[in-house]
């Protein structure tokens, strides 16, 4: 599923984990209530961790990933609720520009790791001290 299809069929959505929303459902048909509340404390994700989900409620990755990362690390959830909506937002961004997160991700980190001239270092091109410096006013060497 391409996510920037989604995101432009509105069909990317946007949960934050809640445990007690969960219970509330009630029992699971077929999963034994102390084998669920098992997996849920095994796999449990902290309250607040923000989920996106496709349209076929499957984690959008790698935004997924790093959400958990970032709530295994022990983010604040208020924090990681303002990086999710930043993130719907990056994706609207590049949707609009025709791009994708792992397209952009991907130019980025060919950027950064030294292929090409994004590496090449910025003196290279600077003239040396001294020579492009203003000329002084008599104004500002009068004493």
């Amino acid at each position: 599923m391409n996510v920037l299809r989604s995101v432009r069929e509105g069909s990317v959505r946007l949960y934050f984990a809640n445990h007690r929303a969960v219970w509330r459902v009630g029992d699971v048909a077929g999963v034994d209530r102390s084998l669920l509340a098992g997996a849920l404390e095994r796999y449990r994700l902290p309250t607040g961790t923000p989920v996106l989900l496709d349209d076929a409620m499957r984690p959008v990755e790698p935004v997924s990933s790093w959400f958990r990362s970032l709530a295994l690390a022990r983010r604040d959830a208020k924090s990681m609720r303002a990086y999710a909506y930043t993130v719907l937002m990056l994706l609207g961004f590049l949707l609009a520009r025709g791009a994708d997160l792992r397209s952009a991700t991907e130019m980025w980190t060919s950027c950064s790791s030294g292929s090409g001239a994004a590496r090449t270092p910025r003196t290279r091109w600077r003239e040396p001290p001294g020579t492009g410096t203003l000329p002084r006013s008599s104004a500002s060497t009068s004493t």
